[in-house]
C-alpha cells in the first residue's frame, strides 16, 4: 500500500480471498469508523475499505476539507493494484462524493468501479431543498440543532454534546461542500447504480432516490429499506444482506 492510499483508506480486516473489494464513503461529519461492522459481515464476498476523510478520527488534526482529485488518485492507485472487481458505497454526502469520484476517474482515464451503491442521497442533478441545506452558513448552535432535528446525525451522537462539538469542523466543511456543489451535466456513467432509500427518511424522498437512474447507461436498481436517514445503522442487517447478495454476483464474474 502506498503512502497515498494508506492516508485515505482503512482496511481493518483484509480478505484477499474475497472476490471483490468495497470502498465505503461516510456521511457528513463521519469517518471510516462508521463502517466498523462491515468487514466481518461482508468478508465472504468482499474486502471492505473505509474511506478516511481528513479532519476526523486518526486524521482529526488535518483541515476537514476534502481534496477530490487527491482522493480520486488514491482510489485509482488502489484499483490498479489488483484486478478484482471493486465497488463504491456512499451514504448521504458519501454518495455525492462517490458519484463525483467516478466522474473524476473517467476524466483522467482511470479504471472505473464495477458498481456504485448510493444510500440516502438525492440524485446530484436535483436542486430541491431539505433540512440540511444552507447549514454551512449558520451559527454552530443552529447547525447542531438543525442537523439533530433533521435526523442528520445518529441518535447516539446527538445525545453527546461533547462529541457533537468535536465533529463541528468536519460537519461544517462537509455541509459547505454540499451547499457549494454545482452539478455540471456530463454523459451518464457506464457504471451500474444500486440505490438504497430509507422509507422513513425525512431528508431524502423516494422520488429523489429514483432519479439516480438518469446517471447510468447500465443497470439501475432501487431498494427500499425500512428505516430513516441512517438505515445503515438502524437496519444494518437488512442493508448488509442486500449488499452481500449483489457483491456475490459481482464477484462471481471475476
Amino acid at each position: 500500500m502506498t503512502t497515498l492510499t494508506a492516508r485515505w483508506f482503512r482496511c481493518p480486516r483484509p480478505a484477499p480471498y474475497a472476490a471483490a473489494r468495497l470502498f465505503c464513503l461516510p456521511y457528513a461529519g463521519a469517518g471510516a469508523g462508521v463502517f466498523h461492522p462491515w468487514p466481518a459481515a461482508l468478508e465472504q464476498v468482499a474486502e471492505v475499505h473505509g474511506v478516511q476523510l481528513p479532519g476526523r478520527e486518526n486524521r482529526i488534526a488535518e483541515p476537514a476539507e476534502i481534496d477530490l482529485p487527491e482522493l480520486a488518485a488514491a482510489l485509482a492507485d488502489a484499483a490498479s493494484s489488483e484486478d478484482r472487481p471493486y465497488a463504491l458505497y456512499g451514504h448521504s454526502l458519501g454518495a455525492r462524493l462517490g458519484f463525483e469520484l467516478i466522474r473524476e476517474l473517467r476524466r483522467t482515464g482511470e479504471r472505473l468501479p464495477d458498481r456504485l451503491y448510493v444510500g440516502a442521497a438525492r440524485a446530484p442533478h436535483l436542486a430541491g431543498s431539505s433540512t440540511f441545506d444552507g447549514l454551512s452558513k449558520v451559527s454552530d448552535d443552529e447547525l447542531v440543532a438543525r442537523v439533530v432535528a433533521g435526523g442528520g446525525v445518529p441518535e447516539a451522537v446527538a445525545e453527546e454534546p461533547e462529541l457533537l462539538e468535536l465533529l463541528l469542523p468536519a460537519l461544517r466543511a462537509d455541509f459547505a461542500l454540499l451547499d457549494d456543489y454545482v452539478y455540471h451535466p456530463e454523459e451518464p456513467l457506464p457504471v451500474p447504480i444500486t440505490a438504497f432509500a430509507g422509507t422513513l427518511d425525512r431528508a431524502v424522498s423516494m422520488e429523489q432516490m429514483a432519479a439516480w437512474e438518469e446517471h447510468t447507461t447500465a443497470e439501475f436498481v432501487l431498494h427500499h429499506v425500512e428505516g430513516g436517514h441512517f438505515f445503515l445503522h438502524d437496519r444494518e442487517a437488512e442493508l448488509i444482506a442486500l449488499l452481500s447478495a449483489d457483491l456475490m454476483m459481482l464477484g462471481g464474474a471475476w
